[in-house]
């Protein structure tokens, strides 16, 4: 999730252990004001307290570059030609693997299942991660595609967050020890409004699913790495729910199933309307508790 930032201010970096003692290798007991500075940040301010737009791609000093964020069609290019640099790659997985254990080990809630599921591809289809231009990294498919196919199963897959304090508490911890992989997580973090199943349905609805009502996710998979169509006014070719019907293009509700919205040649960028989980304002995360804009 790219969000564009209009602001520059920075606070220094400032651990809890610096300023109290740590009590639990996961978290620190603060009893100083300044020590919980960090406890009232929204998501733009971690961002620009862990000085992300310098350590992302597509960001300038002090905002989202308009280029970056609505850039032009990318010219085609061969699945060959889009491969990320070997290190580049490794790096991106391994900030990957560092958010996957730090959820299990602080935060999975056993409500959504077994944290071994957590290990799995959400992807249905085969993919590559690759070079997106100015974009950064981006998703692209290794085979033809037909509309209509599953291409993404988030169910049970995905890192869950339903607490602002919590969410806020695991991203500042996670910057304390590396600023990057903290600003990654954020970027790959969606707020969504799960609807809930009909009573009627297979599965009933569970009463205790913490998905329910403004919920934060994040993938531990290569999905996090989706781009948004809109950025650069190209047309989105996956979207969230099972199509019903072809002919009249109807769709479910969107919950945890992400399917080919059109055909899809190898070799395509894989792409979604982030404005179909997400409003255009990101209201989602002040509904959440963690808010927009800046406080520092």
């Amino acid at each position: 999730m790219m969000m564009k930032l209009l602001f520059t201010a920075i606070l220094p970096l400032i651990s809890c252990d610096q300023t109290c003692t740590t009590t639990t290798t996961t978290s620190s007991s603060c009893d100083n004001e300044e020590s919980q500075f960090w406890h009232k940040y929204t998501i733009d301010d971690f961002f620009h307290h862990f000085d992300c737009h310098a350590l992302l791609p597509g960001y300038t000093n002090d905002y989202v570059d308009d280029d970056a964020a609505h850039p032009p069609p990318p010219s085609p290019r061969t699945l060959e030609e889009r491969e990320l640099n070997p290190n580049e790659l490794q790096k991106t997985m391994q900030i990957i693997e560092k958010n996957r254990s730090k959820y299990i080990s602080d935060v999975h809630p056993a409500s959504i299942g077994n944290a071994e599921q957590l290990f799995e591809s959400v992807f249905k289809v085969p993919i590559m991660v690759g070079d997106a231009g100015v974009k950064g990294r981006g998703v692209y498919a290794k085979e033809d595609i037909s509309r209509g196919t599953l291409m993404l199963d988030v169910e049970n897959k995905v890192g869950v967050f339903n607490d602002a304090m919590q969410w806020r508490t695991f991203t500042y911890e996670l910057g304390v020890q590396d600023a990057e992989t903290a600003c990654n997580f954020m970027e790959w973090c969606w707020i969504q409004n799960v609807e809930k199943k009909d009573i009627d349905d297979d599965n009933e609805t569970r009463e205790d699913d913490v998905r329910y009502e403004p919920t934060v996710f994040v993938a531990f998979d290569e999905s996090g790495l989706i781009n948004n169509a809109e950025w650069g006014e190209e047309e989105a070719n996956v979207r969230c729910g099972v199509l019903l019907d072809d002919k009249r293009d109807t769709w479910s509700a969107c919950r945890f199933q992400y399917h080919a919205s059109k055909d899809i040649a190898a070799g395509d960028e894989i792409l979604m309307n982030y404005s179909e989980i997400e409003d255009e304002d990101q209201h989602g995360w002040v509904e959440f508790g963690v808010g927009i804009g800046l406080n520092i």
